[in-house]
């Protein structure tokens, strides 16, 4: 996709990946989501808990940034530095959770992104001078690292192991 040029499409691209990941998630049944291997020894489970992890974690900056404050990012205590023992730390508070609180998260999360970037102005997600803590990085590709661009990372995996020959049999 090119650079989006409105909310409009930015909204468009969210929910056309976010489709996309749905429609292979479609595929898989429920006793399949829970087994560990895919990546790390991750479940399909545990990437739509990692998914919503992340979503809830930019919802939170972006209220900040409203608020004219500087989030603390990637977390509170967390640096990027840090990223992969981060994601583990969030592995680790989600993997014992039942599929179906998950699944909720998931969905709820995504609604949740969907009406946060429908209340942002267009001035707050393409300018890139609105928030100074952003450096001139518009808003939007926090919100695409964070939707679209993770949801096609983590569909990428969940359809390579889908078709692996462990998978297939």
């Amino acid at each position: 996709m090119e650079e989006p040029t409105t909310k409009s499409q930015i909204l468009t691209a969210i929910q056309a990946e976010r489709l996309a990941l749905e429609t292979l998630l479609a595929k898989i049944p429920p006793a399949q989501m829970t087994l560990p291997d895919l990546h790390e020894g991750w479940s399909v489970k545990d990437i739509l808990a990692h998914i919503t992890a992340w979503e809830e974690l930019m919802q939170g900056w972006v209220q900040t940034s409203l608020r004219g404050e500087t989030p603390d990012r990637p977390a509170p205590g967390e640096s990027w530095e840090e990223l992969d023992a981060l994601n583990e730390n969030m592995h680790q508070a989600h993997k014992d959770r039942p599929l179906e609180e998950v699944l909720q998260g998931f969905h709820d999360s995504h609604q949740q992104v969907l009406e946060m970037v429908n209340g942002l102005s267009e001035d707050d997600l393409l300018d890139p001078q609105r928030f100074a803590w952003r450096q001139g990085d518009p808003l939007w590709h926090l919100v695409a690292a964070n939707t679209w661009w993770h949801y096609q990372e983590h569909r990428e995996t969940i359809a390579a192991w889908l078709k692996s020959p462990a998978e297939s049999s």
